[in-house]
């Protein structure tokens, strides 16, 4: 409730001629998202695409947070930066993904009497709005005039990603497969990001832990080099390879566990194609990437991230795995080939 007062507080600052439907429409998209606008999918990413094209010009930024991870996309700074079925997907699955409860929502509405209003306006507001059984609402007349608000609800499970969906979408122009490859530290969010591409442009999703060399061939010389632990040929060979060539794609995962191999999986060509995890942008594999990928983020919470995963595996990590990491990092200067880098 604190984090939701601050939030309404500082739109009241900001945008003084706000009024109380004005602010309960933001405590209502903090609630329950943006949902009541895709009962109808096709009609809603044609109206997206319309207010694309007639939204005006204005000084907001890109993403305003509303709160319980959700944030505003303001349209007219995302024009030209993401394309209309990118900035649809983030929307329509971020709507899907949120759920709210009217009785949460009759108890955030009492933060309007900490915002300036005449108690008398907002009793006569919330009597009437109660009696209409809770609705979406559209801004005020005054807020449309003032500020010319066009904008979708999206989830921060999205939405910090931003700067990545523009460079992919820079690319959809083009006629071939574009393949991204993401690396980096461990515990950084490299499957974090992996998935939301996935799911925002319906993506096939490859883990490069599932491509572990196997046992029989961890020689000395191999485990020795940086990055001799995943298959690299084999990823290049069942994945990479046909996808590149726009072909589906069959292949396993490497259980290390069991030390065999799992059963065989399809996975019919698509035009967006992730390959995430540490090695994927090794330099045997990097030139067949469209967009190289590297995630990293600070010792100190790669540790506690790697605390909260699995306590018992900690001291593995910090022996073994943070260590060739590293090594690889340093070797094949991952940091400097990559096309972007992001700090999580």
């Amino acid at each position: 409730m604190e984090e939701l007062k601050e939030l309404l507080l500082s739109e009241r600052a900001h945008r003084p001629a706000m009024e109380v439907r004005d602010a309960v429409k933001l405590i209502y998209q903090n609630e329950f998202g943006g949902g009541h606008l895709i009962a109808d999918p096709d009609r809603a990413q044609a109206w997206l695409r319309e207010e694309l094209d007639r939204c005006a010009e204005t000084d907001a930024p890109l993403v305003e947070p509303i709160g319980n991870g959700l944030v505003r996309v303001n349209l007219a700074p995302a024009r030209g930066r993401l394309t209309p079925e990118t900035l649809f997907a983030m929307f329509f699955l971020s709507s899907a993904q949120t759920r709210g409860s009217t009785e949460a929502f009759r108890e955030k509405l009492a933060l309007l009497y900490a915002l300036g209003f005449e108690k008398g306006e907002v009793d006569e507001f919330l009597e009437g709005y109660e009696k209409a059984g809770y609705p979406p609402l559209s801004h005020s007349d005054t807020y449309r005039a003032a500020y010319a608000p066009a904008y979708r609800v999206v989830s921060e499970r999205y939405a910090r990603w931003m700067d990545i969906y523009s460079a992919v979408d820079r690319f959809s122009r083009f006629a071939g497969p574009v393949l991204i490859g993401v690396d980096g530290m461990c515990a950084s969010g490299k499957t974090t990001l992996g998935t939301a591409l996935a799911e925002v442009y319906d993506a096939n999703l490859f883990h490069a832990d599932d491509f572990y060399l196997p046992q029989e061939r961890r020689t000395a010389e191999r485990m020795a080099s940086p990055g001799g632990n995943m298959d690299r040929e084999r990823l290049s060979r069942e994945v990479l390879s046909p996808l590149s060539r726009h072909r589906d794609v069959v292949t396993r995962w490497y259980d290390c566990g069991a030390l065999e191999y799992g059963p065989w999986r399809e996975f019919p060509y698509k035009r967006v194609n992730v390959v995430e995890g540490s090695y994927s942008l090794h330099p045997d594999l990097a030139d067949v990437y469209t967009l190289k990928i590297a995630v990293r983020t600070a010792p100190e919470t790669q540790l506690a991230r790697l605390n909260v995963r699995g306590p018992d595996m900690l001291g593995s990590f910090i022996s073994l795995w943070i260590p060739l990491e590293n090594r690889y990092f340093a070797a094949t200067d991952l940091w400097s080939r990559a096309d972007m880098v992001i700090d999580t």
